[in-house]
Protein backbone atom coordinates (compact mmCIF):
# COMPACT_ATOMS: atom_id res chain seq x y z
CA UNK A 1 0.00 0.00 0.00
CA UNK A 2 2.85 2.49 0.71
CA UNK A 3 3.49 2.32 -3.39
CA UNK A 4 -0.69 3.65 -3.73
CA UNK A 5 0.03 6.02 -0.75
CA UNK A 6 3.07 7.69 -2.63
CA UNK A 7 1.54 8.12 -5.94
CA UNK A 8 -0.93 9.91 -4.40
CA UNK A 9 0.81 12.13 -2.50
CA UNK A 10 2.52 12.87 -5.86
CA UNK A 11 -0.75 13.71 -7.38
CA UNK A 12 -1.58 15.99 -4.99
CA UNK A 13 1.61 17.60 -4.82
CA UNK A 14 1.42 18.88 -8.73
CA UNK A 15 -2.36 20.07 -7.87
CA UNK A 16 -1.30 22.08 -4.78
CA UNK A 17 1.30 23.68 -7.41
CA UNK A 18 -1.39 24.51 -9.68
CA UNK A 19 -3.01 27.20 -6.75
CA UNK A 20 -6.73 27.96 -6.92
CA UNK A 21 -8.74 25.80 -9.40
CA UNK A 22 -12.34 26.96 -10.42
CA UNK A 23 -14.46 23.92 -9.07
CA UNK A 24 -15.40 21.50 -11.50
CA UNK A 25 -19.67 21.55 -9.54
CA UNK A 26 -21.64 24.31 -8.05
CA UNK A 27 -22.37 23.70 -4.49
CA UNK A 28 -21.20 22.12 -1.10
CA UNK A 29 -19.92 18.88 -2.64
CA UNK A 30 -17.84 20.94 -5.67
CA UNK A 31 -14.45 20.27 -3.32
CA UNK A 32 -14.81 16.74 -3.61
CA UNK A 33 -15.68 16.84 -6.59
CA UNK A 34 -13.17 18.92 -8.00
CA UNK A 35 -10.24 16.57 -6.58
CA UNK A 36 -11.62 13.38 -7.98
CA UNK A 37 -11.66 15.16 -11.85
CA UNK A 38 -7.95 16.08 -11.04
CA UNK A 39 -6.90 12.50 -10.22
CA UNK A 40 -8.61 11.33 -13.02
CA UNK A 41 -11.36 9.42 -10.70
CA UNK A 42 -14.75 8.85 -12.56
CA UNK A 43 -17.74 9.73 -10.27
CA UNK A 44 -19.80 6.62 -9.25
CA UNK A 45 -22.41 5.17 -6.41
CA UNK A 46 -19.73 2.50 -5.87
CA UNK A 47 -19.19 2.27 -1.24
CA UNK A 48 -15.38 1.33 -2.42
CA UNK A 49 -12.32 3.39 -1.64
CA UNK A 50 -11.29 6.73 -4.04
CA UNK A 51 -7.96 5.94 -5.43
CA UNK A 52 -6.11 2.53 -5.14
CA UNK A 53 -7.83 1.23 -1.95
CA UNK A 54 -7.74 4.93 -0.15
CA UNK A 55 -10.49 6.84 0.49
CA UNK A 56 -10.30 10.28 -0.17
CA UNK A 57 -11.97 13.22 2.05
CA UNK A 58 -11.94 16.70 1.29
CA UNK A 59 -12.92 19.47 3.75
CA UNK A 60 -12.43 23.43 3.75
CA UNK A 61 -9.22 24.81 5.90
CA UNK A 62 -12.05 26.60 7.97
CA UNK A 63 -14.23 24.32 8.45
CA UNK A 64 -15.62 22.81 11.56
CA UNK A 65 -18.03 20.16 10.49
CA UNK A 66 -18.16 16.57 11.04
CA UNK A 67 -16.49 14.50 8.49
CA UNK A 68 -18.61 11.58 7.02
CA UNK A 69 -17.49 7.94 7.03
CA UNK A 70 -20.04 5.74 5.38
CA UNK A 71 -23.39 5.52 4.90
CA UNK A 72 -25.58 2.54 6.21
CA UNK A 73 -29.49 2.22 6.81
CA UNK A 74 -30.93 0.37 9.62
CA UNK A 75 -32.95 -2.89 9.84
CA UNK A 76 -36.32 -3.12 11.33
CA UNK A 77 -39.66 -3.98 11.15
CA UNK A 78 -40.01 -4.04 7.88
CA UNK A 79 -37.96 -3.91 4.58
CA UNK A 80 -38.88 0.27 4.24
CA UNK A 81 -37.58 1.18 7.64
CA UNK A 82 -36.63 4.95 6.87
CA UNK A 83 -40.12 5.44 5.78
CA UNK A 84 -41.72 4.02 9.18
CA UNK A 85 -38.98 5.71 11.31
CA UNK A 86 -40.14 9.33 9.29
CA UNK A 87 -44.52 8.50 9.57
CA UNK A 88 -44.35 7.43 13.16
CA UNK A 89 -41.76 10.21 14.52
CA UNK A 90 -41.50 12.43 12.35
CA UNK A 91 -42.50 16.21 12.42
CA UNK A 92 -44.00 18.84 9.56
CA UNK A 93 -41.59 19.84 6.82
CA UNK A 94 -40.97 23.64 7.19
CA UNK A 95 -42.64 24.71 3.76
CA UNK A 96 -44.66 21.37 2.86
CA UNK A 97 -46.26 21.52 6.17
CA UNK A 98 -48.57 18.28 5.01
CA UNK A 99 -45.82 16.22 4.74
CA UNK A 100 -43.45 14.75 7.38
CA UNK A 101 -39.46 14.86 7.99
CA UNK A 102 -36.96 13.73 10.37
CA UNK A 103 -33.34 15.07 10.61
CA UNK A 104 -30.97 14.31 13.49
CA UNK A 105 -27.50 13.35 14.81
CA UNK A 106 -27.78 11.25 17.98
CA UNK A 107 -24.66 10.02 20.17
CA UNK A 108 -23.89 6.94 22.04
CA UNK A 109 -23.25 8.65 25.31
CA UNK A 110 -26.31 10.78 25.69
CA UNK A 111 -30.05 10.70 24.60
CA UNK A 112 -31.81 13.41 22.04
CA UNK A 113 -35.29 14.70 22.26
CA UNK A 114 -37.06 14.45 19.13
CA UNK A 115 -39.97 16.11 17.48
CA UNK A 116 -40.64 17.73 21.19
CA UNK A 117 -42.15 14.07 22.18
CA UNK A 118 -39.54 11.21 21.87
CA UNK A 119 -35.69 10.72 23.17
CA UNK A 120 -33.85 8.60 20.86
CA UNK A 121 -30.40 6.51 22.13
CA UNK A 122 -27.93 4.31 21.27
CA UNK A 123 -27.16 1.18 22.36
CA UNK A 124 -24.08 -0.87 21.63
CA UNK A 125 -25.18 -4.60 22.10
CA UNK A 126 -22.04 -6.89 22.35
CA UNK A 127 -23.08 -10.20 22.67
CA UNK A 128 -26.21 -10.26 19.58
CA UNK A 129 -23.93 -7.72 17.61
CA UNK A 130 -25.79 -4.60 16.84
CA UNK A 131 -26.00 -0.99 17.33
CA UNK A 132 -29.96 -0.53 18.43
CA UNK A 133 -31.78 2.75 18.27
CA UNK A 134 -33.95 3.11 21.15
CA UNK A 135 -36.91 5.21 21.34
CA UNK A 136 -38.74 6.09 24.49
CA UNK A 137 -41.70 8.43 25.24
CA UNK A 138 -40.85 11.87 27.32
CA UNK A 139 -41.91 9.88 31.06
CA UNK A 140 -38.99 7.53 29.77
CA UNK A 141 -41.17 4.99 29.22
CA UNK A 142 -39.59 2.38 25.94
CA UNK A 143 -41.47 2.97 22.87
CA UNK A 144 -39.58 0.50 20.87
CA UNK A 145 -36.22 -1.15 20.39
CA UNK A 146 -36.66 -2.44 16.90
CA UNK A 147 -34.05 -0.47 14.36
CA UNK A 148 -30.87 -1.42 14.06
CA UNK A 149 -27.36 -1.74 12.51
CA UNK A 150 -25.84 -5.29 12.65
CA UNK A 151 -21.80 -5.16 13.51
CA UNK A 152 -21.01 -7.54 11.04
CA UNK A 153 -22.63 -4.42 7.88
CA UNK A 154 -20.62 -1.98 9.70
CA UNK A 155 -17.69 -3.61 9.87
CA UNK A 156 -17.77 -4.79 6.67
CA UNK A 157 -18.29 -1.27 5.07
CA UNK A 158 -15.70 0.71 7.76
CA UNK A 159 -12.69 -1.81 6.71
CA UNK A 160 -13.52 -1.95 2.64
CA UNK A 161 -14.05 2.07 2.63
CA UNK A 162 -11.59 3.05 5.19
CA UNK A 163 -8.78 0.81 6.07
CA UNK A 164 -6.90 3.54 4.86
CA UNK A 165 -7.46 7.40 4.40
CA UNK A 166 -6.32 10.50 2.58
CA UNK A 167 -7.03 13.55 4.82
CA UNK A 168 -7.10 16.88 2.32
CA UNK A 169 -7.74 20.23 3.02
CA UNK A 170 -8.34 23.32 0.78
CA UNK A 171 -8.91 27.17 1.15
CA UNK A 172 -11.78 28.01 -1.43
CA UNK A 173 -12.70 31.82 -2.75
CA UNK A 174 -15.78 32.89 -4.88
CA UNK A 175 -15.52 35.23 -7.54
CA UNK A 176 -18.39 36.07 -9.91
CA UNK A 177 -20.47 33.20 -7.95
CA UNK A 178 -17.80 30.72 -9.19
CA UNK A 179 -15.78 28.44 -6.60
CA UNK A 180 -12.10 28.17 -6.73
CA UNK A 181 -10.50 25.70 -4.49
CA UNK A 182 -6.74 25.69 -3.48
CA UNK A 183 -5.11 22.09 -2.27
CA UNK A 184 -2.66 23.00 0.56
CA UNK A 185 -2.77 20.24 2.84
CA UNK A 186 -2.78 16.51 2.81
CA UNK A 187 -2.16 13.48 5.78
CA UNK A 188 -2.76 9.76 5.01
CA UNK A 189 -3.84 7.67 8.00
CA UNK A 190 -4.32 3.83 8.89
CA UNK A 191 -7.99 2.32 10.56
CA UNK A 192 -7.15 1.19 13.85
CA UNK A 193 -9.69 -1.29 14.44
CA UNK A 194 -13.77 -2.14 14.34
CA UNK A 195 -13.21 -2.75 18.13
CA UNK A 196 -11.80 1.00 18.43
CA UNK A 197 -14.56 2.24 16.33
CA UNK A 198 -17.32 0.70 18.45
CA UNK A 199 -15.82 1.80 21.75
CA UNK A 200 -16.12 5.49 20.13
CA UNK A 201 -19.15 4.96 18.89
CA UNK A 202 -20.12 4.26 23.23
CA UNK A 203 -18.53 7.47 23.88
CA UNK A 204 -20.27 9.83 21.88
CA UNK A 205 -17.26 10.39 19.39
CA UNK A 206 -18.96 8.95 16.19
CA UNK A 207 -22.50 9.87 15.86
CA UNK A 208 -25.26 9.00 13.54
CA UNK A 209 -27.16 11.56 11.68
CA UNK A 210 -30.35 10.29 9.75
CA UNK A 211 -31.15 13.17 6.99
CA UNK A 212 -35.22 12.18 5.98
CA UNK A 213 -36.27 15.06 4.39
CA UNK A 214 -39.34 15.09 2.18
CA UNK A 215 -39.52 16.49 -2.03
CA UNK A 216 -41.26 19.49 -2.43
CA UNK A 217 -42.04 19.52 -6.08
CA UNK A 218 -41.78 17.60 -9.41
CA UNK A 219 -43.57 14.35 -10.06
CA UNK A 220 -41.79 13.18 -6.75
CA UNK A 221 -43.40 15.85 -4.85
CA UNK A 222 -44.27 14.23 -0.86
CA UNK A 223 -42.38 11.07 -1.28
CA UNK A 224 -39.64 10.10 1.34
CA UNK A 225 -35.93 11.89 0.22
CA UNK A 226 -33.50 10.14 2.52
CA UNK A 227 -30.13 11.66 2.25
CA UNK A 228 -28.99 8.80 3.68
CA UNK A 229 -28.03 7.65 7.51
CA UNK A 230 -24.44 8.92 8.16
CA UNK A 231 -21.95 7.81 10.76
CA UNK A 232 -19.22 10.90 10.86
CA UNK A 233 -16.01 12.00 13.31
CA UNK A 234 -15.13 15.40 14.18
CA UNK A 235 -11.93 16.05 12.52
CA UNK A 236 -10.18 16.59 16.17
CA UNK A 237 -11.18 13.02 16.52
CA UNK A 238 -9.70 11.63 13.44
CA UNK A 239 -6.45 10.06 15.23
CA UNK A 240 -8.93 8.58 17.78
CA UNK A 241 -9.89 5.84 15.05
CA UNK A 242 -6.94 5.91 12.83
CA UNK A 243 -3.45 5.78 13.14
CA UNK A 244 -1.56 8.91 11.36
CA UNK A 245 0.83 7.44 8.47
CA UNK A 246 4.08 9.11 7.79
CA UNK A 247 4.33 9.14 4.16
Amino acid sequence: MKKELLLLKQEFEKIKNLGYIESSRKGFTGIGKTFEDLIGKEEDTLETPDYHGIEIKTKRGYSKSYVHLFHATPKGKNDFEIKRLCNTYGYPDKIKKEYKVLAFSIQGNKSVFVANRFLFKLSIDYENKKIYLIICDKNMQLVEQDIYWDFDLIQEKLERKLSYLAFIKAWSKTIKGIDYYNYYAIQFYELKSFNVFLFLMEQGVIRITFKIGVFRDGPRMGEIHDRGTSFEIEEQNIQKLFNQLNI
